[in-house]
């Protein structure tokens, strides 16, 4: 299903999964558009039954204002350690002190459009202005520790575990994203999220090397 923008998309999947169907094991949203999964083996009645109840809620919500004034969630506060290996890069690419890409990158909170890539992976955004714009890396790297904070585009996210990646790295959380032994994820599409300056460990410096 296609929504208008971001917001309705996720409001629209939330109603959805407050259904708590039976016929309905997962709904899965992701910027603009949503996905319900339904079980196998529905019989024609309910089948048609929750297809009318899908169309119906669409239409309500589309031509109503119903999202207008839907409470937004808390935001969840995400403490960081601004010391990552491309802070001064990017500081220097967009021409502003490593302290004032910082503050831009706490000064807002962000929605959570989508989950992916790896598990647990929040595609936020989006940046402010200041910061928007900069491509992926030329060269990926190998391995990008897990917690690390980063920006590319107008989104921002963060690895959940160790992996390649080619975002720019501004710094790192000891916060838990997601633990796949307990079914723990942290985030989900519609959440919103916020990064606070924190002191405390320090990022290695020789993550190029690994390039």
């Amino acid at each position: 299903m296609h929504w208008p923008d971001e917001r309705m998309a996720a409001h629209w999947a939330e109603l959805v999964r407050n259904w708590k169907s039976p016929e309905i094991t997962e709904v899965v949203a992701a910027y603009r558009t949503v996905g319900v999964i339904c079980r196998t083996g529905i019989t024609d009645d309910p089948w048609n039954a929750l297809l009318a109840r899908i169309h119906e809620s669409m239409a309500m919500c589309e031509l109503s204002s119903a999202f207008e004034n839907l409470p937004d969630k808390p935001v969840i506060k995400i403490p960081v350690i601004y010391d990552g290996p491309d802070l001064n890069h990017v500081a220097q690419v967009l021409g502003l002190s490593e302290s004032a890409v910082v503050q831009a990158h706490t000064r807002q909170s962000y929605r959570v459009y989508a989950v992916g890539f790896l598990p647990g992976f929040p595609y936020a955004g989006y940046l402010p202005q200041i910061l928007s714009g900069l491509p992926r890396r030329s060269r990926p790297r190998v391995r990008v520790p897990a917690g690390s904070v980063a920006i590319v585009g107008r989104q921002t996210g963060i690895y959940p575990c160790q992996s390649p990646g080619g975002w720019h790295l501004l710094g790192r959380t000891e916060m838990t994203i997601c633990d796949l032994h307990c079914g723990f994820f942290r985030f989900r599409p519609g959440d919103r999220i916020q990064f606070v300056a924190s002191e405390g460990g320090v990022i290695p410096k020789n993550l190029d090397s690994e390039t």
